[in-house]
């Protein structure tokens, strides 16, 4: 028993057949523990298990002496694997430590990816060397000469090319936008979807622009997602010379705040340029939404325009607004004001006709109604906004009907109307409706059943979204 202790082999092979097992057993349990977690540690790990220790034990055993007859072959094979298997596994491992880790926005998370990869493989190339070099004595000077002088010779003949990409990559690295920004440069504009080494995607809406990284390096981009105030949607527009600059001005700030998607807390402005021509400014949630917002606004201004009797590009012609279609529209309300034949001659004088498109609002909350509108053809949402930006859809008024009612009252409104086509109006000043209340009482009590009916309807409607939001937080919750 002395004589076996005593031999050179007994502690190296009870190190083997005790500790590989135990090591074995080891990484399998962290490389499960890694492995439920998702980490990217956890491939590294395996390879360790699956091959490095097992080789190492290998080695631990053919090094003993009198283990290989003379040097051989094979050990120096073996000795090779190994040494690949600790460069492979530690460049894995600095990779994983150094840039997969990289918190969002650090140099590790900025860093090209060229550029660690360029890092690796010169690691490689290296740990290649050192390993021939040590274990069979191999010269290596000779094969990093021939490398530099290649490497020289080739960037001589690339150094336009790599120098462009070069560029692009100081770029990249130097990090002036990052995914989901918007960016301009001449006449591209769109949103970043990608980025890399040799190029940056860009979402026009119209397709993805690759843009080489070595053009923008090389002139001159704006960042529209980096401003410290929201990106705004700049509009140039013309009026008639007659028009009075100020009407002008507030009625494109008062169409260009009614469009859903500018920016929260943010108000529109408008300036008076040479010439009867005029700037409106919109501010933008995401500047992905200047094309919709300009087309919103130019549609529902030449609505507007023309109701205040403005005369948007010049135009000075409204032929829809002539008097025989006034007053066949204030012959169709008349039973509903109770009025005969011969009573809605005397209101033309104090009536309009109106038109609205889809979107326009015809009542706004939390004003008192001057004027009773009396829908000729179209249909309107009246609904009622909630705290949290949402909106309760109390009915859909048609033709016939009327909006604005708690005009008759001098009572605040809490409803919005909204026009869900092209709505064509009648609209009747609260004061030519005190004369026809006076004349006629019975349409003064139907337009209080009216608007009671209604307040019934919003009452009702509110209840039941009430109820949905407490049950949607219930089963949330």
């Amino acid at each position: 028993m002395a004589d076996i202790v005593s031999q050179p082999w007994f502690w190296p092979a009870v190190i083997v057949s005790v500790g590989l097992p135990l090591a074995l057993i080891g990484l399998t349990e962290f490389y499960n523990a890694l492995a439920r977690r998702g980490s990217r540690a956890a491939p590294i790990v395996l390879m360790v298990r699956n091959y490095l220790v097992p080789v190492a034990g290998i080695l631990v055993l053919i090094s003993q002496p009198g283990a290989w007859e003379g040097e051989g072959t094979w050990p120096r094979v073996i000795w090779t694997v190994f040494g690949l298997l600790v460069i492979v596994v530690t460049i894995n491992a600095v990779n994983h430590l150094v840039f997969h880790r990289a918190e969002k926005g650090s140099w590790r998370d900025r860093f090209p990816t060229i550029f660690s990869d360029l890092i690796r493989f010169v690691f490689i190339i290296l740990g290649i060397a050192a390993v021939f070099w040590w274990v069979w004595d191999a010269d290596v000077a000779g094969v990093f000469a021939a490398l530099g002088i290649t490497s020289i010779v080739v960037g001589l003949a690339l150094q336009n090319a790599v120098g462009s990409i070069v560029s692009g990559l100081f770029l990249v690295f130097e990090a002036p936008f990052e995914l989901g920004d918007w960016i301009e440069t001449g006449s591209t504009r769109g949103q970043i979807v990608e980025v890399n080494w040799r190029a940056v995607h860009l979402d026009t809406g119209n397709g993805i622009v690759v843009m080489p990284t070595s053009e923008l390096a090389d002139g001159s981009f704006v960042n529209l997602s980096r401003s410290p105030d929201p990106h705004a949607a700049v509009l140039e527009l013309e009026f008639g010379t007659d028009d009075p600059p100020g009407r002008v001005r507030d009625l494109l700030v008062s169409v260009a705040r009614d469009i859903p998607l500018i920016a929260p807390g943010r108000e529109p402005t408008a300036a008076t340029l040479a010439s009867s021509r005029y700037a409106v400014a919109i501010p933008l949630r995401s500047p992905g939404d200047r094309d919709a917002v300009l087309d919103t606004f130019a549609t529902r201004l030449w609505y507007a325009a023309r109701r205040a009797e403005l005369h948007l590009d010049g135009d000075l012609t409204d032929d829809w607004r002539t008097p025989a279609r006034l007053q066949d529209a204030l012959r169709r309300i008349a039973p509903a004001l109770s009025l005969k034949a011969g009573e809605t001659d005397a209101l033309a004088g104090h009536a309009r006709l109106e038109r609205y498109c889809v979107g326009e609002s015809l009542l706004r909350p939390g004003t008192v109604p001057t004027e009773i509108r009396f829908i000729l053809s179209g249909t309107v949402m009246l609904g009622i906004p909630t705290d949290d930006d949402g909106f309760v859809q109390v009915t859909v008024l048609g033709p016939d009907d009327g909006v604005g009612l708690t005009a008759l009252s001098r009572t605040q409104t809490i409803s919005r109307a909204v026009a869900l086509g092209e709505v064509d109006v009648v609209v009747l000043p609260v004061a030519v409706l005190d004369e026809i209340v006076r004349a006629h009482p019975v349409v003064a009590r139907e337009i209080v059943r009216e608007s009671e009916n209604r307040t019934r309807l919003a009452r009702t409607a509110l209840q039941a979204a009430g109820e949905q939001a407490l049950h949607l937080r219930s089963v949330l919750g």
